[in-house]
C-alpha cells in the first residue's frame, strides 16, 4: 500500500507535509507510511479513498482502476444528503428530481441572462 499512498500524493502535487496536514497527521506519519514502515489505520485509509475519489480496492490491494468516476462520487453526495438531516437540501433535490423539463429550460435561460448580464461584452 506504500506505494499507492506515495502515488496518491504525488498525482495531487503535495510534499509529505501537505498530504499530512489534509489528512489531520504529522509529515513523519506519513513517511512512515510511504516508507512501509507501519500501515495506516482504516478509517485514515476510508478518509483517503473518500476525500481524494480513490477505489478503496486499489488503496488496499493494487486493484485497478484508481480513480472513482465522477458519476459515482456525484451519487454517493447525493446519497449522504438524502440520508442526512438538513431537510431542505432534501426539499431542493426532490423538486429538481419531478422538475419538467420546461422548467430545466426556463432554468436554463435564467442562468445565460445572469451570465450576460455579468459578463457585459466589450
Amino acid at each position: 500500500m506504500y506505494e499507492r499512498i506515495k502515488k496518491i500524493r504525488h498525482t495531487m502535487k503535495w510534499t509529505q507535509a501537505e498530504f499530512a496536514s489534509r489528512l489531520g497527521v504529522t509529515r513523519d506519519v506519513v513517511a512512515s507510511w510511504e516508507n512501509g514502515r507501519v500501515e495506516p489505520p482504516e478509517a485514515v485509509v476510508r478518509l483517503i479513498c473518500r476525500e481524494y475519489a480513490i477505489h478503496y480496492d486499489w488503496l488496499k490491494n493494487g486493484r485497478e482502476p484508481m480513480n472513482v468516476p465522477a458519476d459515482a462520487l456525484i451519487m454517493d453526495k447525493l446519497e449522504r444528503i438524502m440520508s442526512g438531516e438538513n431537510a431542505f437540501l432534501k426539499a431542493v433535490l426532490r423538486e429538481m428530481a419531478e422538475m419538467p423539463a420546461e422548467g430545466w429550460e426556463l432554468i436554463g435561460t435564467l442562468v445565460d441572462k445572469l451570465y450576460a448580464a455579468n459578463h457585459p461584452r466589450e
